[in-house]
């Protein structure tokens, strides 16, 4: 593979997430929520694995435990989750996410599917089906690659 590749792809992903983004902020149901990047991905982790330890969540983000509870303060503060006792262990603290953080990332990613459906639209089925095929997999070697690992 040649060094253009890589880098093709990434000057393609980032056009992709900069049109997303725009277009989100032309639609008028935008959410009025701004988060940074490392508390969407905190609450997207945390909303699809409920509950989930302090310590997994650190390790699913890729960081430091202090950084992810600095993370879940923040979105504690905005009622996004909620700390709770483990009963399995009583030293151990689960994030939970509140129903309004369930529904702000669904409504989220209805927004971004439909953006994403009028995309694909202008594309062969076959395509679609390729890209779709394509990304999973690509997906899937990143997040088994070791330097993805702690």
């Amino acid at each position: 593979m040649s060094r253009a590749e890589p880098a093709r792809l990434a000057g393609q992903l980032e056009r992709l997430v900069l049109l997303l983004v725009r277009q989100r902020g032309e639609l008028p149901e935008a959410d009025e929520r701004p988060l940074s990047w490392t508390q969407r991905l905190a609450l997207a982790i945390v909303v699809d694995q409920t509950p989930v330890r302090l310590g997994t969540l650190a390790a699913r983000m890729k960081t430091t435990v202090a950084t992810a509870s600095r993370t879940v303060d923040a979105l504690e503060a905005a009622n996004l989750v909620r700390r709770e006792s483990d009963p399995s262990d009583r030293r151990g603290v689960l994030v939970v996410a509140t129903q309004e953080a369930v529904q702000l990332l669904a409504e989220r990613r209805t927004r971004l599917v439909s953006a994403l459906a009028h995309g694909l639209a202008a594309m062969p089925r076959e395509d679609q089906a390729r890209l779709v095929s394509l990304l999973e997999e690509l997906n899937d070697v990143l997040d088994s690659s070791p330097s993805r690992r702690k």
